[in-house]
């Protein structure tokens, strides 16, 4: 049985909570394979429903990229505090070797 577009866009939109859940909890497998099920469900979507003759196909799909876009900017911003930590833990970490070689002598 064909799955009608409602369907399909409750399921994508069920799917994108999931892999924001995931996300947060760090695991990461399980979210790729939440958003390779949702790139599958969005690609029967576009397909059942041409997004360009479909006014709510089309809004549909333009807040998902929106929604995307809002979340590859918060883990970019994620990823750039995480190494900006490694950075100023490697520096501490060079100081505390420095301040113990200078004690042993």
């Amino acid at each position: 049985m064909e799955r009608t577009d409602v369907e399909l866009m409750a399921s994508i939109e069920a799917l994108s909570a999931d892999a924001i859940a995931a996300i947060s909890t760090e695991q990461l497998a399980l979210c790729d394979e939440l958003l390779f099920q949702r790139q599958h469900l969005i690609e029967q979507l576009v397909a059942l429903t041409n997004p360009a003759q479909c006014p709510r196909t089309h809004a549909f799909l333009s807040q998902i990229m929106a929604d995307d876009q809002t979340q590859i900017t918060q883990l970019n911003a994620f990823k750039s505090d995480i190494e900006s930590q490694q950075v100023t833990t490697k520096r501490r970490s060079k100081s505390i070797n420095r301040y113990l070689a200078i004690k042993q002598f």
